[in-house]
């Protein structure tokens, strides 16, 4: 496996609406997407993207000391999975596909989420501004 970048870090939310106003409105940071329906959110945050995820019981990461996770961009994330695995590492979740993306979820040698991620776009690292996405 060869991690190219880091896509965006998440922070696992119990309220998406409340931490985007405090990420927004008192850190500053720029808002690029808000989906209230999903409980997700991404806001700019140079080099990379902040995430906003409300825990999900299909995604391993729950608010507070777990709710950080890594997503680094892979070519292929059922091989970079495997390979991974037959490492040693445990697999947390997936992989899984989804409209925009291919991930899985693998913990680092503390079971830590690292997000083994790929965008169907081919584009990887930081995007600026998110296509499609109009305040």
């Amino acid at each position: 496996m060869n991690a190219k970048a880091a896509d965006f870090v998440l922070i696992t939310v119990s309220d998406v609406g409340e931490s985007v106003a405090f990420y927004r409105d008192t850190l500053g940071l720029a808002l690029e997407s808000l989906d209230e329906e999903t409980g997700w959110a991404e806001l700019a945050l140079p080099p990379t993207t902040l995430a906003l995820g409300e825990e999900n019981p299909q995604f391993p990461t729950s608010p507070g000391d777990s709710g950080i996770a890594l997503a680094l961009a892979v070519d292929d994330v059922e091989e970079a999975t495997d390979e991974l695995r037959d490492a040693g590492r445990t697999v947390l979740m997936g992989p899984v596909e989804t409209s925009v993306c291919d991930m899985a979820v693998v913990g680092d040698p503390d079971d830590n989420p690292l997000l083994l991620h790929r965008r169907r776009d081919g584009t990887y690292g930081r995007r600026d501004p998110i296509p499609g996405y109009d305040q």
